[in-house]
């Protein structure tokens, strides 16, 4: 279905092939789990940059309406929207424009690590948004975790969870000889299930490397190494 280019950690920018199998189980899940796109979605983003994927698409299979726009003063122009994505950096950008810009009902983050700290200011002025830190990298098809946190409910400082695993997704966090890692430990974090990507556009050397063989999954599966490191809290949540 697309094609994004990211460079990650070696500069060098590589293709990833994402089918559509695997967005059409994203927005599935979407579609169940962020009511609020079916009200309006601010759409600021670049179609380049995946995080476009949820703001556009999940409306549009939820019977929504997406405004695209740029994010600046003009952007309430077509009234308060309800459901937003945006990265921790934009948060501060939100909180210097007029508030009606900023979603009524979801906001989900994503595409960087988001701190308490980042989110409390912006929250303290919108306390009745349901806020969501989505985790995922491109060759898991925009996210594959996610952690709600409800109006009221506190957010200590620090990193925010990342949560739980989509239903359509599996994480394992492995030592360095892939074997599950107890709760409260560090490992590196796999993801595995129908939302991974097909791999690396003409470059089966660095797919293999990425994409390898799920050994806690069905015959035939693969996972993808994230090269993120991750633990499993005592509650069931990665963080």
């Amino acid at each position: 279905v697309y094609v994004i280019y990211t460079s990650g950690s070696t500069g060098r920018p590589k293709g990833v092939v994402v089918e559509h199998a695997s967005v059409g189980a994203y927005l599935e899940r979407a579609r169940e789990v962020y009511p609020d796109a079916s009200g309006t979605a601010l759409l600021h983003s670049s179609v380049a940059f995946d995080l476009t994927v949820t703001a556009l698409y999940t409306p549009l299979v939820s019977g929504g309406r997406v405004v695209m726009t740029e994010l600046d003063e003009r952007a309430g122009a077509s009234g308060q929207p309800t459901f937003m994505k945006v990265t921790p950096s934009h948060l501060g950008m939100l909180e210097a424009l007029p508030q009606e810009i900023s979603p009524s009902g979801t906001l989900i983050t994503g595409g960087e690590a988001l701190l308490g700290e980042a989110l409390a200011s912006w929250r303290s002025t919108h306390p009745d948004v349901t806020v969501i830190n989505a985790y995922g990298p491109t060759e898991a098809t925009v996210n594959c975790t996610d952690f709600h946190i409800q109006p009221g409910e506190p957010v200590s400082s620090g990193p925010v969870p990342i949560g739980r695993p989509f239903w359509n997704t599996r994480a394992y966090v492995l030592d360095d000889r892939l074997r599950p890692v107890p709760p409260g430990v560090t490992g590196e974090l796999y993801v595995a299930g129908i939302v991974l990507s097909r791999g690396y556009h003409n470059r089966p050397d660095l797919t293999a490397e990425r994409f390898t063989a799920d050994p806690y999954g069905p015959p035939g599966t693969r996972m993808y190494r994230t090269g993120d490191t991750a633990r499993w809290t005592h509650t069931g949540q990665l963080t």
